[in-house]
């Protein structure tokens, strides 16, 4: 049985053979017995589990501007909902639907449509975001002491992508992780700076 824990994700994945569930309290890692029985009876496929575990984690952390919720309407053409979207008194979307709720007279139903498709969106864009970067993950077999293991992964719709060998620890791993983003950052503008020279050539031409 093994654990898995992702970079800036809340809570961790545990699986054995192709079937996890999701641990929140750490202090649950310690029962093996339970946790085993646990993944038979309410286990579902790692990848599902793991993208389950990626985005619950992205959704608390997600913030919706009320300037962005009534840009979205003004975007649609809808100027009513958009004026309505200044009433919003936070960026929490969990305290913003209570509040528009709680106001639906004052909101209507089309506003409260609107807003869960922005709120939609702004996960399903974040989710993207982190899926498309590398991240740390640390694992670790269960049951024994084994120390934990550190790789840089993505985790594409749920499927691990592993993309280092082990690395010796988190702190190697978080240096591994800034290397490569300054390379990735060093060749973008190697390849920003060699189209602005051929745009330049052309127009000498």
């Amino acid at each position: 049985m093994k654990k898995e824990s992702w970079q800036g994700v809340k809570g961790s994945l545990v699986y054995e053979d192709d079937k996890a569930i999701i641990v929140d309290n750490s202090e649950d890692l310690k029962d093996i017995k339970k946790l085993s029985n646990q993944i038979s009876e309410n286990g579902k496929p790692t990848n599902e589990v793991r993208r389950k575990l990626i985005k619950n984690s992205i959704k608390r952390n997600v913030k919706t501007d009320p300037a962005q919720v009534s840009g979205w309407f003004d975007k649609k053409f809808d100027s009513e909902n958009a004026k309505k979207a200044e009433a919003l008194e936070t960026s929490q979307p969990t305290r913003q639907y209570k509040q528009i709720k709680n106001e639906l007279t004052f909101f209507g139903e089309s506003f409260l449509e609107g807003f869960l498709g922005f709120y939609g969106l702004e996960v399903d864009n974040a989710l993207a975001r982190y899926e498309n970067n590398l991240q740390i993950i640390e694992t670790q077999e269960l049951g024994l002491d084994s120390e934990p293991k550190y790789y840089l992964a993505q985790s594409k719709k749920g499927e691990l992508k592993i993309a280092t060998s082990e690395l010796p620890s988190q702190q190697v791993a978080k240096e591994e992780l800034n290397k490569f983003y300054a390379r990735k950052q060093e060749q973008t503008q190697q390849q920003s700076n060699s189209i602005k020279q051929s745009d330049e050539d052309t127009d000498k031409n």
